[in-house]
């Protein structure tokens, strides 16, 4: 009798393993085709709130006169490049856009402009368009607490700007109290998760009182 040697069996094959989705990169530069959109939109934009200002009736004039309405552009224009160098530029953009369209439509129309407000609003655009196209940027992120926060201003600002004609304009108190619902719906719709919709309102508590405290600033550089 031979000696058989024990068959070997082959190693099981190991799997492979399983590779998680790359998520696409974000662009560096905003695509040219979308800023020039984005302009071209705005400055339409800015000439149709000197038209609508001669046309809306309350309670719906405030949005053709409302500082809010307008970084909500800028927010917007954030949240469609998405990353933040590029979002505050595009909001930068988008807010000098609309003042061109405003006031060149009113000179169009023979209406004079004071240089001094003129400037202030420039000023305003610069920061309005830095602040509320980063946030449309945050919002747009990955990051749960930039997320909060991007929408958390937005709301923020409609609902400040819709207390302050409340309270300080007796005759604009139900445009103010539709500025206030309809930033306290954007807030909570906007947010990105079932845990944020309660965080938001949390968040509202803070970006309010700075977007009063920024009117009241405005308001008082104006009057002096």
């Amino acid at each position: 009798m031979t000696a058989t040697s024990p068959r070997r069996t082959a190693p099981a094959a190991r799997p492979a393993p399983v590779l998680a989705p790359v998520p696409a990169p974000v662009p560096a530069r905003v695509p040219l085709g979308r800023a020039a959109a984005v302009l071209a939109a705005a400055l339409a934009l800015g000439v149709l709130t000197e038209w609508l200002q001669g046309v809306l009736v309350d309670p719906w004039a405030m949005w053709a006169n409302s500082v809010a309405a307008w970084v909500a552009v800028a927010f917007a224009a954030g949240a469609l490049v998405r990353r933040p160098v590029a979002a505050v530029a595009l909001g930068v953009g988008a807010e000098t856009m609309l003042m061109a369209g405003y006031y060149g439509a009113r000179t169009l129309h023979d209406v004079p402009s004071d240089a001094r407000i003129l400037a202030f609003w420039l000023g305003g655009a610069l920061v309005g368009g830095a602040v509320f196209g980063l946030a449309g940027a945050w919002w747009r992120s990955d990051v749960a607490w930039r997320q909060v926060t991007g929408v958390a201003l937005l709301g923020g600002v409609l609902v400040s700007e819709g207390l302050m004609r409340w309270q300080m304009f007796p005759w604009q108190g139900a445009s103010g109290a539709i500025m206030c619902a309809v930033g306290v719906v954007c807030a909570v719709a906007l947010a990105r998760s079932p845990r944020q919709r309660w965080l938001v309102p949390l968040a509202l508590a803070a970006t309010v009182p700075l977007g009063l405290l920024g009117t009241a600033t405005a308001n008082n550089i104006l009057g002096g």
